[in-house]
């Protein structure tokens, strides 16, 4: 996802539009701010995409106390010139699916001054050159009073119905398109400007936070801030991978990990993960076959096991070439997969069998982006690999299809639901949701921003079908990171919330417990705040049962 677009996106919210909804959710988070450090100016950000100009001075200030449903992040807008204008925005440059007749742009605010004129732009990427230019693309544009809350309650949320917006640039073909389809929601502005007969709207302090889209309005708590309600049915269960897989020691992957939490909690886990690659000898020879015996010691200690078959080779020299989705749809592995569903018969127990994980990313020899950018080809692979293990009458397996939860490269061609086989191949649907996984220091985002998308996208597409969060870890910040910036703790403890509010169709949270920083345990607080806020909360259940009714 680029963050160096050159483009503009304008926002005012007013709630003035009262359309009803019998469904809302939120489905694309702009920014939370909790992936700042605290007294972070825009010039700071930019490679979050922020930018103020104008009059207007941004940073983002901490919040001392337990985080609420918008987090304990905000940013601080000031008025810092003469100017008579100025304002605040964020580049996007990704793909959003957006729908003008359903949807809303929402944001919190609060400020000393009862009302400010604002005006909001949006601005769409029409010719597919992902920079604004005026004379080809669209500006949507909305422009009223946003006020302000109370001394008892400061922040308000504004909604605005995307149906309200109008187009305000003669450039662009005068429809609102932003989809994977159609174009991507380039950038966001928040414009302000004195006039004769208000010559101090733009306040000296204000604040906004959680700058969202959302399908209907966004639901909120009691306060506004509050916990919204969630279904008193949901809940979720958890699992774990970590290295013992790698060895076969299956049953001390749950052992190890439910020891270390042993005088803190009692809960079970529900599934345990683990990878099988098609080699990991350092050879190109199929020989990594499932071993049921160690999968039956899983079943009969009461976990359900779950595996992800990794077409590739591990620990081989750089140069091997390794298996591409054209050979796995031309048969070249037909052998292979046959003596694999064999072996999986013969565990006494379901498992459930993870295909081609990850797709839309672009670090796997199956992913779109390595496979002539064609998602279709992905689909027929998975399609394939289940048909071998039906023609092997194999009946204790379950098959989850698995994206990325955010598509790199952002390209129209790494839409997921293209890449979809269909239901009678997919039993579950996953998600892997990873805060600090690739380069050395990458960016941070919240749970919640960083997997609410393709969140959104499954539950919206595929509501008949549960969804389990396969991979979740975050990294821990490093020591020349800026003090004021969002912990592990905190963001396990944000992961809670979010899990049990926006994102409480997730019925499964698997943690990743490997790599020194991703490591569950990795600081006395992160550890301390899984068993708060994950093992000693009732809303994730103990061992296999609630899984287990999904199965049925």
């Amino acid at each position: 996802m680029s963050y160096k677009r050159t483009v503009f996106f304008s926002v005012f919210l007013f709630s003035f539009f009262f359309i009803q909804e019998s469904f809302a959710q939120l489905k694309f988070l702009i920014e939370d701010f909790e992936g700042c450090a605290e007294g972070y100016s825009d010039s700071d950000n930019r490679l979050n995409g922020f930018f103020a100009y104008g009059n207007v001075k941004a940073s983002v200030v901490l919040q001392h106390s337990s985080p609420d449903y918008i987090g304990q992040r905000f940013l601080q807008l000031n008025k810092g010139t003469s100017a008579v204008f100025g304002g605040w925005g964020k580049a996007v440059g990704s793909y959003v699916e957006l729908a003008l007749q359903t949807d809303y742009l929402n944001f919190f605010f609060q400020s000393k001054v009862n009302t400010i004129p604002v005006k909001i732009q949006i601005q769409e990427d029409d010719n597919g050159n992902g920079t604004f230019d005026k004379e080809f693309d669209d500006v949507w544009e909305f422009t009223d009073l946003i006020k302000s809350g109370t001394t008892d309650l400061p922040w308000t949320l504004e909604s605005l119905a995307l149906s309200a917006f109008t187009d305000n640039n003669p450039g662009g073909d005068g429809v609102f398109n932003v989809s994977y389809k159609q174009g991507k929601l380039l950038c966001l502005i928040f414009s302000f400007k004195d006039n004769s007969n208000h010559k101090e709207e733009i306040p000296v302090n204000c604040f906004i936070d959680f700058i969202c889209f959302s399908k209907g309005k966004l639901p909120t708590g009691n306060p506004v801030v509050g916990l919204p309600d969630f279904s008193v049915n949901a809940h979720c269960s958890l699992g774990i991978w970590s290295k013992e897989g790698v060895t076969a020691d299956f049953i001390d992957i749950a052992n190890s990990f439910e020891k270390s939490f042993k005088n803190k909690s009692d809960k079970r886990l529900a599934v345990v993960h683990f990878f099988l690659p098609l080699a990991v000898d350092g050879s190109t020879s199929l020989n990594n076959f499932p071993e049921p015996s160690g999968i039956n010691k899983i079943i009969k200690r009461g976990y359900l096991p779950m595996i992800t078959l990794e077409d590739y080779f591990v620990n081989v020299r750089p140069r091997v070439k390794q298996p591409n989705l054209y050979s796995i749809v031309e048969g070249h592995f037909d052998s292979f997969f046959k003596q694999w569903a064999h072996e999986i018969k013969k565990v006494n127990g379901l498992v459930l069998l993870r295909l081609l994980h990850e797709f839309n990313g672009d670090w796997y020899p199956w992913c779109i982006s390595k496979n002539n950018n064609d998602p279709e080809l992905l689909a027929k692979a998975f399609r394939h690999i289940h048909t071998i293990f039906t023609e092997q009458q194999v009946n204790n397996v379950k098959y989850i299809w698995c994206p990325n939860s955010i598509s790199f490269p952002q390209e129209s061609w790494n839409f997921i639901m293209d890449a979809y086989p269909g239901d009678e191949y997919v039993d579950f649907v996953g998600l892997d949701i990873y805060n600090g996984a690739g380069q050395e220091m990458p960016v941070w985002r919240s749970f919640r921003k960083e997997g609410i998308e393709n969140y959104f996208i499954l539950t919206e597409k595929l509501p008949h079908k549960p969804l389990l969060v396969c991979e979740v870890a975050s990294r821990e910040r490093q020591k020349k990171e800026p003090a004021g910036s969002q912990s592990k703790a905190e963001w396990i403890e944000q992961m809670s919330i979010a899990l049990q509010t926006d994102m409480s169709n997730v019925k499964l949270i698997s943690w990743f417990n490997e790599k020194e920083s991703f490591r569950i345990n990795s600081s006395v607080e992160s550890r301390d705040a899984y068993i708060k806020f994950i093992l000693n909360n009732e809303y994730f259940k103990s061992g296999t049962g609630f899984i287990e009714a999904l199965l049925k």
